[in-house]
C-alpha cells in the first residue's frame, strides 16, 4: 500500500484531510501504473517559502503554485537504496496560491488543491509538459483523474 507523508504546518484547507489526499494517490497511482508501493511527501507551504524554492532549484525568483522534486532525477545511489526505492519524491503547494487560483478560477479550495496535488503527482510519475502537446495530454489526463475523484 502507497503512503503520502503529510506536512501540513497551520495551512488546513476547507474540504482536504488524510483521506481526500489519499484518495487522489491511490487514483494517480493507478492511471499512471506506478508501484501500489510508491510513497511521496506533501508539504503546504507560505508564498515565501514556495518563492525561495523556485529560486534555489530552478533559478526563478516569483512565487509559483506547486513544485515537485523528483527522487528518480536526483540519482543519488544512497537514496535510492533498496530501502527508499518506493519514495517518488516532494510535492510542496503553495497555500495562498490554492486560495488565489480556486478564488481565480470560481472553484472551491479543495478542489484547486487537488488539482495541484494531481499535477505534482504527474510530475513525480515522469509526466511533464515540455511542449504544447504534451501539456494539452497532461491536462486532458489531470482532468480524467479528477473527475474520479469524490469531494
Amino acid at each position: 500500500m502507497g503512503r503520502v507523508y503529510i506536512g501540513f504546518d497551520d495551512y488546513a484547507i476547507d474540504g482536504v484531510d488524510d483521506e481526500l489526499i489519499h484518495s487522489v494517490f491511490d487514483v494517480v497511482v493507478g492511471v499512471a501504473k506506478l508501484s501500489s508501493h510508491a510513497e511521496v511527501g506533501l508539504v503546504l507551504v507560505t508564498d515565501d517559502r514556495i518563492r525561495q524554492l523556485n529560486k534555489q532549484y530552478r533559478n526563478k525568483d516569483s512565487v509559483t503554485n506547486v513544485l515537485s522534486f523528483s527522487c528518480r532525477e536526483i540519482a543519488q545511489d544512497d537514496f535510492l537504496s533498496d530501502e527508499n526505492k518506493n519514495y517518488l519524491g516532494d510535492i510542496f503547494i503553495c497555500r495562498a496560491e490554492v486560495e488565489r487560483q480556486a478564488r481565480e478560477f470560481g472553484i472551491a479550495e479543495n478542489q484547486e488543491f487537488v488539482r495541484l496535488f494531481v499535477h505534482g503527482l504527474l510530475h513525480l510519475a515522469g509526466i511533464h509538459h515540455s511542449t504544447e502537446a504534451a501539456a494539452a495530454e497532461m491536462e486532458k489526463l489531470e482532468d480524467e483523474i479528477i473527475a474520479q475523484i469524490i469531494f
